[in-house]
């Protein structure tokens, strides 16, 4: 072992006994390190990724303007058929009472129940007043219409 040994006298001497172990070095660390990434490696896929980020950020971007204008959409349509849908039920419930149909529009109420309740309470006041039958002067046993004539015959004579 003591003839191994060497004294360094110069720098260069120092300069190149310590590259040997620089370079022995440099040789393990590369071969523990060889699986990751440099960091210049690294700066190109992080450019990457920023730039699929910043696209997909504008995909999603654009699908949400479509949806708003979907989903305003969907909301003007499902108002319209919410409409559809009542007048066709105050439509009904009026047939269903015996009011006119032009009467429907005037019906108050948020449920069918109170519908109904308001559609009768509105075809009370619509029902005719039933009066009496008028008395009848012409004889028994004719028809209307023969008595009618009868009625035009006799008034004629009455006349001449």
């Amino acid at each position: 072992m003591a003839e191994d040994f060497k004294v360094i006298e110069t720098q260069e001497d120092f300069d190149k006994a310590i590259q040997k172990r620089l370079a022995q070095k440099d040789r393990e660390l590369a071969e523990k390190y060889k699986d990751y990434l440099s960091p210049d490696e690294v700066t190109e896929i992080k450019a990457e990724y920023e730039k699929r980020i910043a696209e997909a950020a504008e995909q999603i971007k654009s699908v949400k303007e479509s949806h708003a204008s979907q989903d305003a959409e969907f909301k003007s349509l499902s108002e319209r058929a919410e409409k559809a849908e009542k007048a066709l039920l105050k439509n009904r419930i009026a047939h269903e009472n015996g009011l006119p149909l032009e009467l429907s529009a005037r019906l108050i109420g948020d449920t069918e129940d109170e519908l109904k309740a308001d559609a009768e309470s509105l075809a009370s006041f619509m029902k005719p007043q039933t009066a009496p039958p008028l008395a009848s002067f012409e004889p028994k046993g004719t028809n209307d219409s023969t008595a009618a004539w009868a009625k035009l015959i006799a008034g004629l004579n009455s006349q001449s």
